[in-house]
């Protein structure tokens, strides 16, 4: 790539865990991703290295006159403000433009028509989009007290039946082989261990396995079931809209999560895993 890239448009996605950044210029898509970033526990050094480090990745004299920043913690306008102030001083001519993480499947899925938009990855998340921006969000519990249908979720469910001793046999041999643990390991990592929200969100792969198993199924769409009776309670008179999902969660459960929506009375549009993809074709396209 040479010296004389000019007029690029950057697209930042900012998880928690990672941030992937996308350089689109003459039809063309230069990639890189970094450690994650929140500005609400992530400290700005942190940050500023993360994002030092994209721009080192970043091909030598390409001139960005766009920037697209998709963060998580980017929903208040404090963060907001806060990041594009950190994104200016790395692009001081570009454009630049700092949504909540929400607004990429928005702006990928949604586009310029009303819907409900929900991210269901780790974590989960939704909100009212009424073509250009969030009417409303509904308030998020984390992982303790909410995140229904999220990988986290999924994974506490999976270590509720298995302690509770109503898995059938074989799938709970399976589980204990696949992740060499007990009744005693899995109390530990609950109870003992920091973060155990990590410890759960390693399951639905299992559960991704083992599908076919009535019980197995029983634990997702009874997850999805219940994101969707809580979620849609924030959206009154919003019943014709569709729904639609970006993340890996909601990808590879996309015929679960179709079901549970069915059942919920909620029509499931658009599913992608990652909603970056989408939003680089969509600029290639114009």
């Amino acid at each position: 790539m040479g010296d004389n890239v000019l007029d690029s448009k950057l697209i930042i996605d900012a998880g928690g865990t990672k941030t992937a950044c996308a350089l689109l210029f003459e039809g063309r898509v230069f990639r890189c991703a970094v450690p994650g970033i929140n500005p609400n526990y992530t400290p700005e050094e942190e940050i500023l290295r993360s994002l030092a480090d994209a721009v080192c990745q970043l091909p030598k004299g390409a001139t960005i006159a766009e920037t697209d920043y998709y963060g998580s913690g980017c929903a208040t306008p404090q963060n907001a403000f806060r990041m594009e102030g950190i994104l200016r001083m790395f692009f001081p001519t570009a454009n630049v433009r700092v949504w909540s993480d929400l607004m990429a499947p928005c702006h990928a899925l949604a586009r310029d028509t009303e819907a409900i938009v929900g991210i269901l990855g780790t974590g989960a998340a939704s909100c009212h989009y009424d073509g250009h921006t969030m009417v409303r969000r509904a308030p998020s519990l984390g992982w303790l007290l909410g995140d229904e249908g999220s990988g986290t979720h999924l994974g506490k469910g999976l270590a509720a039946a298995y302690l509770s001793e109503t898995l059938p046999h074989p799938i709970r041999t399976a589980f204990e082989e696949r992740y060499r643990l007990n009744r005693d390991l899995v109390m530990h990592h609950l109870y003992q261990e920091p973060h155990p929200n990590r410890f759960l969100s390693q399951f639905p792969p299992f559960l991704g396995e083992n599908i076919n198993d009535p019980s197995v199924k029983q634990i997702v769409t009874s997850s999805f079931e219940t994101f969707f009776e809580k979620q849609k309670s924030y959206y009154s008179g919003c019943g014709s809209l569709p729904w639609h999902f970006s993340g890996s969660v909601a990808a590879h459960f996309e015929k679960e999560l179709r079901e549970a929506g069915d059942k919920s009375g909620c029509t499931v549009g658009e599913v992608v895993a990652d909603p970056m993809e989408v939003l680089i074709k969509s600029v290639n396209n114009k």
